[in-house]
């Protein structure tokens, strides 16, 4: 009986160390993770908002085009739509900026633990600079981590350039869109005044005809179609 309880009371004791062995993997990696699945969960909020400002620009444009002031309308639609792109790309750059760094970051921890152990060049009898035949030249861990934050700093500058060319080419784009959207709704605004002139017009011979009938007299004769200006 003892013997049997011994053995349960061993068996727990291992299974628990195995179990806490597992939750402290799970609690080390949880950061990390939680971390990633945060940055995720931006994203998702970013593009989804992004869809809706989309779909409620749309919807602003159209209920521009059935007001008086078209162009400025659409102005102050697109004026509102390019600030709320530039904001969402501003949170884009710094979830990427965020996760590069700590990817970095990961990457020197590594190697850190790598060169923990490994001895100073001079402490195995190697000469630094110097090789023996058949034999690598053993690095200086010290040098090999100032030549990564090298790297790291090189990388961070290029990113950096990178961001700025996307954001400068991104505005032009948008000033761009921007005009030509301005073009195409004068040029609507100007046949609609076209349009609505002509049918004044009309109206007016229409109603003097009238008159003219009523009172006896011989109307006037119509005045001619006018022709549209061709859409821009």
């Amino acid at each position: 009986m003892r013997s049997v309880m011994a053995s349960a009371v061993l068996c727990w004791t291992v299974a628990g160390s195995s179990a806490g062995a597992q939750t402290a993997e799970v609690t080390d990696e949880s950061p990390k993770a939680l971390s990633a699945a945060l940055r995720k969960a931006e994203h998702e909020r970013i593009q989804n908002e992004r869809t809706a400002i989309n779909a409620k620009r749309q919807h602003e444009e159209a209920a521009c085009y059935q007001r008086f002031s078209v162009e400025d309308c659409l102005r102050g639609v697109r004026a509102k739509v390019r600030d709320a792109e530039t904001r969402l790309r501003a949170q884009e750059i710094e979830l990427n900026d965020a996760e590069r760094k700590e990817k970095a970051a990961e990457r020197l921890r590594s190697i850190e633990e790598k060169t923990k152990g490994v001895p100073p060049a001079a402490a195995q009898g190697v000469i630094p600079g110097a090789s023996v035949r058949g034999a690598p030249v053993v690095a200086n861990p010290q040098t090999h981590k100032a030549t990564l934050a090298q790297r790291e700093r090189d990388a961070e500058r290029r990113a950096q350039d990178q961001r700025d060319r996307v954001q400068t080419q991104a505005s032009e784009q948008a000033t761009r869109n921007g005009q030509n959207a301005d073009r195409a709704a004068k040029a609507r605004a100007r046949q609609a005044q076209v349009i609505k002139a002509a049918e004044e017009r009309r109206a007016r011979v229409k109603k003097s005809q009238a008159d003219a009938a009523a009172a006896g007299r011989k109307p006037a004769a119509p005045l001619p179609a006018a022709s549209l200006p061709a859409g821009r």
